[in-house]
Protein backbone atom coordinates (compact mmCIF):
# COMPACT_ATOMS: atom_id res chain seq x y z
CA UNK A 1 0.00 0.00 0.00
CA UNK A 2 1.45 3.42 -0.93
CA UNK A 3 1.90 6.49 1.51
CA UNK A 4 0.90 9.71 0.36
CA UNK A 5 3.91 11.31 1.74
CA UNK A 6 2.74 14.98 0.72
CA UNK A 7 -0.13 14.84 1.82
CA UNK A 8 0.81 13.35 5.39
CA UNK A 9 3.13 16.31 5.75
CA UNK A 10 0.60 18.66 5.17
CA UNK A 11 -1.96 17.29 7.54
CA UNK A 12 1.26 17.25 10.07
CA UNK A 13 1.75 20.86 9.71
CA UNK A 14 -2.01 22.10 9.92
CA UNK A 15 -1.68 19.97 13.22
CA UNK A 16 1.22 21.14 14.51
CA UNK A 17 0.24 25.39 13.82
CA UNK A 18 -3.12 24.69 15.72
CA UNK A 19 -1.18 23.54 18.24
CA UNK A 20 1.03 26.58 18.40
CA UNK A 21 -2.15 28.56 18.32
CA UNK A 22 -3.32 27.44 20.69
CA UNK A 23 -0.42 27.47 22.93
CA UNK A 24 0.32 31.00 22.00
CA UNK A 25 -3.46 31.86 22.97
CA UNK A 26 -3.43 30.22 26.25
CA UNK A 27 -0.05 32.07 27.05
CA UNK A 28 -1.49 35.44 26.52
CA UNK A 29 0.75 38.24 24.84
CA UNK A 30 3.52 39.57 25.92
CA UNK A 31 3.78 43.13 25.31
CA UNK A 32 7.28 45.51 26.11
CA UNK A 33 5.55 49.06 28.20
CA UNK A 34 6.83 51.58 25.28
CA UNK A 35 9.67 53.72 26.29
CA UNK A 36 7.20 56.77 26.10
CA UNK A 37 4.46 55.13 28.45
CA UNK A 38 7.66 54.02 30.54
CA UNK A 39 9.16 57.74 31.57
CA UNK A 40 5.54 58.57 32.04
CA UNK A 41 4.77 56.40 34.91
CA UNK A 42 8.36 56.77 36.53
CA UNK A 43 8.08 60.10 35.97
CA UNK A 44 5.05 60.12 39.20
CA UNK A 45 5.70 56.44 40.71
CA UNK A 46 9.26 56.28 40.80
CA UNK A 47 11.25 53.64 39.40
CA UNK A 48 11.53 50.45 39.89
CA UNK A 49 7.37 50.28 40.73
CA UNK A 50 6.45 48.58 37.56
CA UNK A 51 9.20 45.61 36.36
CA UNK A 52 9.26 43.34 32.72
CA UNK A 53 6.40 42.87 30.73
CA UNK A 54 4.36 39.16 31.52
CA UNK A 55 1.88 37.14 29.46
CA UNK A 56 -1.53 39.46 29.71
CA UNK A 57 -5.04 37.70 29.66
CA UNK A 58 -7.96 39.04 28.50
CA UNK A 59 -9.97 41.24 30.33
CA UNK A 60 -12.66 38.50 30.83
CA UNK A 61 -13.47 38.96 34.23
CA UNK A 62 -13.34 42.68 34.94
CA UNK A 63 -15.28 41.81 38.05
CA UNK A 64 -12.42 39.64 39.34
CA UNK A 65 -9.28 42.62 38.44
CA UNK A 66 -11.83 45.49 39.91
CA UNK A 67 -12.14 43.64 42.82
CA UNK A 68 -14.60 46.48 44.29
CA UNK A 69 -16.56 44.53 46.98
CA UNK A 70 -13.32 43.90 49.20
CA UNK A 71 -12.52 45.71 52.62
CA UNK A 72 -11.52 49.39 52.43
CA UNK A 73 -8.11 49.73 51.10
CA UNK A 74 -5.20 51.74 52.08
CA UNK A 75 -3.52 53.96 49.84
CA UNK A 76 -0.26 56.16 50.28
CA UNK A 77 0.34 58.84 47.51
CA UNK A 78 3.67 59.33 46.01
CA UNK A 79 3.33 62.31 43.66
CA UNK A 80 1.09 65.55 44.09
CA UNK A 81 0.27 68.46 46.56
CA UNK A 82 -0.65 65.60 49.48
CA UNK A 83 2.38 63.27 48.66
CA UNK A 84 3.11 61.39 52.02
CA UNK A 85 -0.36 61.26 52.82
CA UNK A 86 -2.34 58.03 53.06
CA UNK A 87 -5.76 57.49 51.97
CA UNK A 88 -8.45 55.34 52.86
CA UNK A 89 -10.54 54.02 50.29
CA UNK A 90 -13.65 52.34 50.70
CA UNK A 91 -16.53 51.57 48.93
CA UNK A 92 -20.22 51.06 49.86
CA UNK A 93 -23.39 49.36 48.04
CA UNK A 94 -25.89 51.53 46.97
CA UNK A 95 -28.23 49.48 44.53
CA UNK A 96 -28.19 45.88 43.06
CA UNK A 97 -31.17 45.01 40.52
CA UNK A 98 -31.59 43.22 36.76
CA UNK A 99 -30.03 46.13 35.37
CA UNK A 100 -26.62 46.23 36.93
CA UNK A 101 -25.14 47.29 40.34
CA UNK A 102 -24.29 50.82 42.04
CA UNK A 103 -21.61 51.35 44.34
CA UNK A 104 -20.39 54.79 46.27
CA UNK A 105 -16.59 54.44 46.03
CA UNK A 106 -15.22 57.59 48.72
CA UNK A 107 -11.27 57.98 48.48
CA UNK A 108 -11.38 60.25 51.60
CA UNK A 109 -12.52 63.43 52.39
CA UNK A 110 -12.75 64.91 49.20
CA UNK A 111 -13.78 63.07 46.59
CA UNK A 112 -16.85 60.77 45.90
CA UNK A 113 -16.97 58.19 43.08
CA UNK A 114 -20.13 56.31 41.66
CA UNK A 115 -20.05 52.98 39.92
CA UNK A 116 -22.12 50.78 38.34
CA UNK A 117 -20.91 47.30 37.30
CA UNK A 118 -23.76 46.52 33.79
CA UNK A 119 -24.85 43.40 33.65
CA UNK A 120 -22.43 42.96 30.32
CA UNK A 121 -19.62 43.18 32.84
CA UNK A 122 -18.61 46.79 31.80
CA UNK A 123 -17.77 48.78 35.12
CA UNK A 124 -18.59 52.57 34.60
CA UNK A 125 -18.26 55.93 36.10
CA UNK A 126 -21.39 57.56 36.21
CA UNK A 127 -20.69 60.30 38.26
CA UNK A 128 -18.44 61.84 40.87
CA UNK A 129 -18.20 64.48 44.14
CA UNK A 130 -15.72 66.98 44.94
CA UNK A 131 -16.49 68.27 48.33
CA UNK A 132 -13.81 70.64 48.08
CA UNK A 133 -15.59 72.51 45.20
CA UNK A 134 -18.35 72.11 45.95
CA UNK A 135 -19.27 70.27 42.65
CA UNK A 136 -20.75 67.09 41.57
CA UNK A 137 -20.44 65.59 37.82
CA UNK A 138 -22.73 63.46 36.00
CA UNK A 139 -20.79 61.24 32.86
CA UNK A 140 -23.03 59.80 30.34
CA UNK A 141 -23.56 57.37 29.55
CA UNK A 142 -20.35 56.69 31.79
CA UNK A 143 -16.59 56.98 32.09
CA UNK A 144 -14.97 53.86 31.36
CA UNK A 145 -13.43 51.89 34.27
CA UNK A 146 -13.22 48.25 33.71
CA UNK A 147 -14.15 47.07 29.61
CA UNK A 148 -15.18 43.30 30.13
CA UNK A 149 -13.59 41.14 26.61
CA UNK A 150 -11.05 43.33 26.11
CA UNK A 151 -7.69 41.27 24.49
CA UNK A 152 -4.01 42.55 25.27
CA UNK A 153 -3.10 45.75 22.95
CA UNK A 154 -6.94 46.56 22.12
CA UNK A 155 -8.73 49.51 22.83
CA UNK A 156 -12.53 51.39 22.50
CA UNK A 157 -12.89 54.95 21.83
CA UNK A 158 -16.12 56.84 23.71
CA UNK A 159 -17.32 59.86 24.07
CA UNK A 160 -19.07 61.20 27.32
CA UNK A 161 -21.11 63.99 28.11
CA UNK A 162 -20.52 65.82 31.07
CA UNK A 163 -23.17 67.76 33.28
CA UNK A 164 -21.63 69.98 36.22
CA UNK A 165 -24.32 70.92 38.55
CA UNK A 166 -23.89 72.40 42.47
CA UNK A 167 -23.55 70.88 45.53
CA UNK A 168 -24.94 73.71 47.30
CA UNK A 169 -27.87 73.85 44.76
CA UNK A 170 -28.39 70.58 43.40
CA UNK A 171 -30.82 71.44 40.71
CA UNK A 172 -28.82 74.08 39.29
CA UNK A 173 -26.38 73.17 36.47
CA UNK A 174 -23.34 74.94 35.88
CA UNK A 175 -21.49 73.04 33.44
CA UNK A 176 -21.79 71.34 29.64
CA UNK A 177 -19.27 69.65 28.05
CA UNK A 178 -18.53 66.26 26.46
CA UNK A 179 -14.99 63.96 26.85
CA UNK A 180 -13.44 62.22 24.38
CA UNK A 181 -11.56 58.91 25.97
CA UNK A 182 -9.38 56.22 24.45
CA UNK A 183 -9.40 53.48 26.18
CA UNK A 184 -6.50 50.92 26.01
CA UNK A 185 -5.20 47.87 27.62
CA UNK A 186 -1.42 47.91 27.63
CA UNK A 187 -0.73 44.60 28.66
CA UNK A 188 0.24 42.81 32.11
CA UNK A 189 3.45 43.76 34.00
CA UNK A 190 5.37 42.56 37.09
CA UNK A 191 4.58 45.63 39.37
CA UNK A 192 6.18 45.81 43.25
CA UNK A 193 4.27 48.40 45.84
CA UNK A 194 4.54 48.20 49.46
CA UNK A 195 1.39 45.62 49.53
CA UNK A 196 3.88 43.55 47.67
CA UNK A 197 4.97 42.19 44.08
CA UNK A 198 1.75 41.10 41.76
CA UNK A 199 1.18 40.24 38.22
CA UNK A 200 -0.54 43.28 37.31
CA UNK A 201 -2.74 44.50 34.03
CA UNK A 202 -2.22 47.88 32.65
CA UNK A 203 -5.02 50.43 31.20
CA UNK A 204 -4.08 53.79 29.95
CA UNK A 205 -6.88 56.08 29.61
CA UNK A 206 -6.21 59.11 27.09
CA UNK A 207 -8.84 62.24 27.78
CA UNK A 208 -9.54 64.78 25.39
CA UNK A 209 -12.74 66.91 26.08
CA UNK A 210 -13.62 70.84 26.84
CA UNK A 211 -16.66 72.01 28.77
CA UNK A 212 -17.06 75.93 28.50
CA UNK A 213 -14.00 78.07 27.44
CA UNK A 214 -11.69 75.10 29.03
CA UNK A 215 -10.34 71.62 27.53
CA UNK A 216 -8.15 69.11 28.71
CA UNK A 217 -5.61 66.75 26.81
CA UNK A 218 -4.95 64.54 29.27
CA UNK A 219 -3.26 60.50 29.59
CA UNK A 220 -4.25 58.54 32.77
CA UNK A 221 -2.73 54.85 34.04
CA UNK A 222 -3.92 52.72 36.32
CA UNK A 223 -2.72 48.75 37.56
CA UNK A 224 -5.21 46.06 38.26
CA UNK A 225 -4.26 42.61 40.13
CA UNK A 226 -7.15 39.58 40.02
CA UNK A 227 -9.19 39.93 43.29
CA UNK A 228 -7.07 42.43 44.82
CA UNK A 229 -8.12 45.25 42.79
CA UNK A 230 -5.90 48.44 41.73
CA UNK A 231 -2.55 48.71 43.38
CA UNK A 232 -1.01 51.98 41.41
CA UNK A 233 -1.89 54.21 39.29
CA UNK A 234 -1.26 57.75 38.03
CA UNK A 235 -3.95 60.17 37.50
CA UNK A 236 -5.31 63.44 37.94
CA UNK A 237 -7.26 64.65 41.24
CA UNK A 238 -10.79 65.18 38.77
CA UNK A 239 -11.69 65.40 35.06
CA UNK A 240 -14.27 67.88 36.15
CA UNK A 241 -12.09 69.96 38.34
CA UNK A 242 -9.32 70.05 35.20
CA UNK A 243 -11.74 71.55 33.07
CA UNK A 244 -13.11 73.76 35.18
CA UNK A 245 -10.73 75.03 37.57
CA UNK A 246 -7.73 74.28 35.71
CA UNK A 247 -6.18 72.58 38.40
CA UNK A 248 -3.62 69.82 36.38
CA UNK A 249 -2.14 68.43 39.22
CA UNK A 250 -1.15 64.69 38.48
CA UNK A 251 -1.19 62.53 41.22
CA UNK A 252 0.51 59.22 41.97
CA UNK A 253 -0.88 56.32 44.44
CA UNK A 254 0.33 52.82 45.76
CA UNK A 255 -1.25 50.49 47.86
CA UNK A 256 -0.12 50.48 51.12
CA UNK A 257 -1.22 46.66 51.97
CA UNK A 258 -3.22 44.08 50.68
CA UNK A 259 -7.11 44.31 51.22
CA UNK A 260 -8.80 41.54 52.86
CA UNK A 261 -11.64 39.50 51.08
Amino acid sequence: MKTNIGSSLFVFMILALQGGLAQSAGDGSVIPLPEKDRLAIEKYLGKGVVGEAIPAPALADTTRYLAINVSARNYRLVSGPDKGKVEHHQTTLLKQDGGGTTWRYDTGARFIFFINAKANGDYIVTGATDNEEGVMTQYLPGEPLMLQGLAPGKERNITVGMKVFDLSNPDEQTHTGSLNIDYRYMGAYKVTVPAGSFDAVLVKWTFKGKIGPASLNDTQYRFFVADVGMVAAVEQMDVSAMLIYNKQRKIARVLVDKPKS
